[in-house]
């Protein structure tokens, strides 16, 4: 059989820096949208109220995602560890007596 030729070590090369084309994207969306609220601004001039309306509802969730999922959702995980188990018999003894009790 011919052998295949051995791949070439390849040289180290450094890795080019990226740009920061997300940061770039951020920063055009928010002056986009802030340059949209000011010249709505001008025509309606309830709409700064709105906006701001509008950011305390996302800081409400916000609040409200790390109060219930990062705050409160572990020490509730450990309550449900120490605590007792229920004296309730397992769901398939509770069919098998639904059944025997149907005439």
């Amino acid at each position: 059989m011919t052998e295949l030729p051995l791949p070439r070590a390849r040289a180290a090369r450094q890795r080019e820096a990226q740009p920061p084309t997300v940061a770039i994207a951020l920063f055009v969306g928010f002056f986009l949208s802030a340059a949209f609220i000011g010249l709505a601004a001008v025509v309606i001039p309830g709409v700064l109220l709105m906006v701001l309306a509008g950011f305390g509802m996302v800081l409400f969730f916000v609040v409200q995602y790390f109060l219930w999922a990062r705050w409160l959702y572990p020490i509730v995980m450990k309550m449900e560890a120490v605590s007792p188990p229920d004296n309730e018999p397992p769901p398939d003894k509770l069919l098998a007596k639904h059944a025997e009790s149907k005439p």
